[in-house]
Parts: C-alpha cells; structure tokens; sequence
C-alpha cells in the first residue's frame, strides 16, 4: 500500500506538526516536512513519520477548498443567505436547479463536495489502519493519532450526511471492497459518527498546551460540541443537552464569550470563544484566509440577499461587525465581513483563523434541546447569552412557539456564511419548503439534499441517484 494520498501536502511547514493533541509523555516534537511516497509500514514504523503522516491528513482535509471556502459558498447560496454577481456561473446552486447531468461550475462545485470529502475519509482510514497494525508505535501514540482520525472522520461524515443524505459508508482504505459499495441510510451514517466521536471524546486532551498560542489542538471539547450538534440533528435532546453543558459548563477558563465590545475578535486565532480552529494560512507568509479572501475583497462577487439584510433588528453588532457594505458597478454590496483580512495577516497585525465549532453554537443547542425538552424558559436563558453578546435586548418570551423562531433566528444572524449552518438548520427543523419556497419561485423540495455526482454514479452500479433527480 502506498500512502501518496495520504500523507503528501504542498501546505506544510517543514517541522511544525498541526495538530496532534498530544499529552502525557507524548511530547510535541520537531518533525520533517512530510515525504511525497512512504510505504505503508514505513510511515508508521516510527514516532516521527507516524506525526507527519497524521500532519499531512490533517493539513491536506482543513486546507481543502471544500473546507475552505466551497461548502460554505454552495450552501449560502442553496440557502436565502447569499448571491454570486459577477456571472450567472451559480444560478443553479441559487435557484436550486442543479442536476447531476448538469456541466455548470455550479454543479461542478458541488461534486467537488463529495470528491474532498471522501478523499479526506480515506486518508483517516489509512491513519487508523496503519496505528492498528503497527507493532512499533507506543499505545498512548497510537491511541492520540486514532482519536484524531477518528473525530475527523466523523466529521467529513456529518458534511456529506447534510449535503446527500444517504451515502456510502466507508472504513476502510481496500478499494477492491468500497469501490462498489452501495449507500447506506442517514441513520447508519449518523450512528458511525456517534461512535467516532464517543471513542475520540474518551481519548483526546482536555486544553490546548501541546500547540501553545493556538486552538487547532483538537481536543475532548471539540468531540463533545460535534456530538451536541449530531444529537440535535438526530433529535436526542437530553444527549444533545448533556454533550453541549459539558463544553459550556466543564471548560473552565479554555472558553467564554466574548463582550459585544469583541464581537468583531470573535474569528481570531486563539479566540476564547473557538472550540477548534483549523489553520487559516494560503502561505506560509501571507497568512490571509480563504474566508476572507473570498468575501471580503474590493471587488468580491458574491453579496449577502437584502432578504438577509433586513431581517437583523436594529442596534444587532453582528450586522455592524460582521458585514461590510461597499459599492460595486454601483450597486451597493453586502459582504460576508467575519473575516477582514485578505493579504498579509502578518502586516495587518490581524491573524485569523477559521472556526468551525465556538461556544456560540453550544448555547443555541442547550437552547433548543432544552425548549424540545418542555423547559423553554430555560432555553430562552442560553439563547439570550448569545444574543445580550450581540448587543441586543434579553427576550422576555415565555410562549415556546416564540422562543423557537426566536432560536431559529438568532442562529440564522449568528452562523451566517458557516459551513452549512443555515442549510443544515432549514432542513433538520422541516423548514425549508417554507422558507425557500416563499423566496425562490424555482424551489422545488428535492433540492433540499444535493445530487451524487454523475460520475460516481457511473463507476459504481451498485450505487443510486438521490431521489426525483434519476
């Protein structure tokens, strides 16, 4: 077996590992750049090549365009969140036309969705194999590098579950046993998941010391705040409670949230409100996001729906601090603005850094689960934390209904732009014939799950296009 795929990585820096939340007698280490080509057994023969190999599985999936800029786009777009204007390129991931016969970028995008993701699964595998067979590597090594592949996986998993509903489930590297696996259901993808991230919460470190100065450790923390969301989505409130007051309640001094004075500090590099961070270089001396890069340039082509726009209430900091009104061809321009810096971080003495779980999310999950759970004064009390942190006035809601739509929009202005937040929201709470059918005249209720890419269906004949798109 060759590990080409998995440990090969034009984005690292030679001798610095991401992030391997190691503890105990497992020391950070100065490790090599990572090598081009390494058998199999090689790779995990030794402490060093075995870090390297879990530093360029982790580098090659966070700097992936998927994650870092794709899934975000393609779903603010499905969404009511956001609109290309430069070209009618992604009128289909905006009208929701897309088909998999489509040879659009847009439906080109979304294929890519699919391809990164089970490119980034593989490479876990291989990681989890290779720590499984070795006889060289110690135990609590090999247990570190498994609880990283495995909280990975299982979130490469929850994107494709969101993104296609049902998929193939694969967990191993052999390709003569997946290459024609067929999809399994939702249920079964979530329950690996669930078991992933059980086996890496157990595993993981409890703070960030192994990566002083930065929050890409990922930690027992991060296991937990993956899994509240993953039970919300599966409807198992009092787990979902119980996984988000963990974060809330037992992180101690690692998270807070941060004052409205803040807001705007809230994406930076070792923000007390990041869970987990993923790295936020293009290179290694600019040091700008893709976020950033994409939203927030002068000439940016994508702008957030006056729909959007108007739903914040006034006095809101999250719409002062995180959007950016500008003028382009005359036409005034609402950009994304969580990221502000799209050319020489270091220069701008501003270092930023992607943020996929923050302790925002936590009290909107306590807040719903509570309120699912009969206790909506309760829930209403985790939601204001997030929206007093906004600048605004606590609600005084007691009627559920209420509070409901009330979470449901303080999480569409708190995660706008997000990895698939609002999107995900849309569908999971039965919203999304309702919401996008009142907006877009081209709604249609098959487009709330993506089409498999063509091609795929192609090579595997065991495999089945997503409903009403055969």
């Amino acid at each position: 077996m060759r590990l080409t795929t998995l440990i090969n990585s034009k984005k690292i820096l030679a001798g610095i590992l991401i992030a391997t939340g190691l503890s105990g007698c497992e020391k950070l280490i100065e490790i090599p750049a990572p090598v081009t080509e390494m058998s199999s057994e090689l790779v995990f023969s030794s402490k060093q090549t075995a870090l390297s190999a879990l530093s360029g599985a982790m580098s090659s999936t966070t700097n992936s365009l998927t994650m870092a800029v794709y899934m975000t786009a393609s779903t603010s777009m499905a969404a009511d969140e956001l609109r290309f204007l430069a070209n009618t390129n992604y009128e289909e991931t905006e009208n929701n036309t897309y088909t998999p016969l489509s040879s659009t970028s847009a439906v080109s995008t979304l294929n890519s969705l699919w391809a990164d993701l089970y490119a980034n699964i593989y490479r876990f595998n291989a990681l989890l194999e290779g720590v499984e067979r070795s006889t060289a590597l110690s135990d609590s090594l090999k247990t570190q590098i498994a609880g990283n592949a495995k909280f990975m996986r299982g979130l490469c998993y929850f994107y494709l579950a969101n993104l296609y509903k049902d998929v193939p489930l694969i967990l191993i590297t052999d390709v003569n046993q997946t290459a024609l696996a067929p999809k399994v259901t939702q249920a079964a993808i979530y329950e690996q998941i669930i078991t992933d991230l059980v086996q890496a919460r157990d595993v993981l470190p409890a703070d960030f010391s192994s990566v002083p100065g930065a929050r890409t450790v990922i930690t027992k923390w991060a296991a937990s705040a993956l899994l509240a969301r993953v039970y919300l989505y599966t409807e198992q409130w009092a787990l979902a409670e119980a996984e988000a007051s963990k974060v809330i309640d037992g992180g101690g001094a690692l998270f807070a949230m941060n004052t409205s004075e803040t807001l705007s500090d809230v994406f930076l590099r070792n923000s007390r409100e990041a869970i987990l961070q993923f790295g936020s270089y293009i290179s290694p001396t600019t040091g700008y996001t893709y976020e950033g890069m994409s939203f927030a340039s002068t000439y940016t082509q994508y702008s957030l729906r006056p729909e959007f726009m108007s739903s914040f209430e006034d006095g809101d900091l999250r719409r002062t601090d995180w959007i950016r009104d500008t003028t382009y061809l005359g036409v005034v321009n609402h950009q994304p603005y969580k990221f502000k810096v799209i050319t020489n971080a270091n220069g701008a003495g501003r270092m930023e850094a992607p943020t996929p779980l923050r302790l925002a999310e936590q009290y909107l999950i306590r807040a719903e689960a509570k309120l699912q759970q009969e206790r909506a004064v309760e829930g209403r009390d985790d939601m204001n934390v997030v929206r007093v942190r906004a600048g605004l006035e606590a609600s005084a809601a007691t009627d559920a209904a209420t509070i409901a739509l009330q979470i449901e929009e303080e999480n569409r202005h708190e995660f706008f732009c997000e990895n698939g937040h609002r999107w995900f929201d849309l569908r999971r709470t039965g919203r999304i014939n309702t919401v996008l059918g009142a907006l877009k005249s081209t709604w249609q209720p098959r487009a709330a799950y993506f089409p498999l890419p063509q091609v795929a269906i192609n090579a595997n004949p065991n495999l089945r296009q997503n409903p009403d798109y055969e």
